[in-house]
């Protein structure tokens, strides 16, 4: 099962002494390079990828098993340790697995040591030094037997037919399930210990607004409280959604709004009254967005007297907007709703959008016909019968 790196942290290893900021032994090594990624915590919710800047790599040398590593660090950091034996490579990239390393927390003036072992393709790793670490390393142990599973079972997709992978796949989804249930039983069983907060970023986003409404203030406004912030306004944001939903059906008004068009000025949704309209929700970093435009330029320009198509743009940059406008020459109203808006006033979450392209079709009078998720012939037969 690979994985990015999106969580990984920094490093330099050699010795090991008590004096350093981690120091330890792994047993097991094959090859003594370790990969070493850090990354502030407080700079995690707004990661892009990878290559981010503020995610700083090392290699490092585990001599005869023994890691020593420094790094200052001026607020909680996150650090990840991978054995580069246990990385998986595609496509020139090395990868880590969820049972190949072990993240661990730093804040200024501590030390954290390490005891590793590796078995397999299992680093299994017990931390001290503070008490967080150790709480964290044995609840990541509690956890490991449903990685390794899961693991097994995404491997064994290769290869196997259609109706073999959906099996396993399910198989996939219960291991998944579990381990969710197991967060949330850490949760619920220690709302005072700062971990309980970071173990939220690992549950079910319909949950997380629950499972927070338990947490004491040792868990609220511990050094997780950047990363809880964000998935407080993801949770709501998918409350607001779910209550959306029983709103975006035929028949019922579609929510007006008014977003900016290329050129700064305001678009109205109502200002299109008189004409069948498609609200199509895209990104440019959305395939599946993307190959729907040929049929909808198709159909704009036998239709476009009496079809208006609205390309609402969402979780793209400006930049990146307007250059996939420009890209795929769209003809029709092109706006953009912004990352940041609050639920309240987003209209992706005001008409439900749970996942992209999303299309919605409303008649003259601004009622809504229909709504499309994905990018499949229904929408277009319901169009065509629409217009006929």
């Amino acid at each position: 099962m690979k994985r990015p790196l999106l969580f990984l942290l920094t490093a330099a290893l050699t010795g090991c002494a008590p004096r350093h900021s981690v120091s330890g032994r792994i047993a097991g090594l094959t090859n003594d390079t370790l990969q070493i990624a850090s990354c502030a915590i407080a700079d995690i919710p707004d990661l892009e990828d990878d290559s981010d800047e503020r995610i700083t790599y090392d290699t490092v040398v585990a001599e005869n098993g023994r890691l020593a590593y420094d790094i200052s660090v001026e607020q909680p950091t996150l650090l990840v340790i991978t054995p580069v034996q246990l990385m998986e490579s595609s496509r020139g990239k090395r990868y880590s697995t969820y049972t190949s390393d072990m993240k661990l927390f730093l804040a200024p003036g501590e030390r954290v040591k390490l005891k590793g072992r590796i078995d397999s393709t299992v680093f299994d790793c017990m931390l001290s030094g503070t008490r967080l670490n150790e709480d964290h390393s044995e609840h990541y142990r509690e956890l490991r037997t449903f990685w390794i599973e899961g693991e097994r079972l995404q491997n064994a997709m290769a290869g196997k037919s259609r109706t073999e992978q959906e099996a396993l796949y399910e198989q996939f989804q219960q291991v998944t399930d579990r381990r969710r249930a197991c967060e949330m039983n850490y949760i619920a069983a220690n709302p005072d210990n700062p971990l309980a907060g970071y173990c939220l970023r690992q549950i079910p986003v319909d949950s997380v607004l629950s499972y927070y409404g338990r947490l004491g203030d040792a868990a609220c406004n511990s050094i997780f409280r950047p990363l809880i912030g964000p998935l407080l306004s993801k949770a709501e944001k998918r409350r607001q959604v779910l209550l959306a939903k029983t709103r975006i059906v035929p028949g019922e008004p579609a929510p007006d709004f008014t977003l900016k068009r290329p050129d700064g000025t305001d678009f109205r949704l109502s200002s299109l009254r008189g004409k069948y309209v498609v609200l199509d929700f895209w990104g440019s970093w959305c395939g599946w967005c993307i190959k729907g435009f040929p049929e909808m330029k198709r159909l704009y320009a036998i239709y476009k007297n009496r079809l208006e198509i609205v390309g609402i743009d969402c979780r793209d940059t400006p930049e990146k907007w307007l250059a996939a406008i420009g890209e795929h020459q769209l003809p029709w109203v092109n706006v953009r709703n912004p990352e940041d808006t609050p639920s309240a006033e987003d209209v992706s979450v005001r008409y439900a959008v749970e996942s992209y392209p999303t299309k919605v079709l409303v008649d003259p009078e601004g009622r809504i016909v229909g709504k499309f998720a994905g990018e499949g012939p229904d929408f277009y037969e319901k169009l065509a019968e629409a217009l006929k």
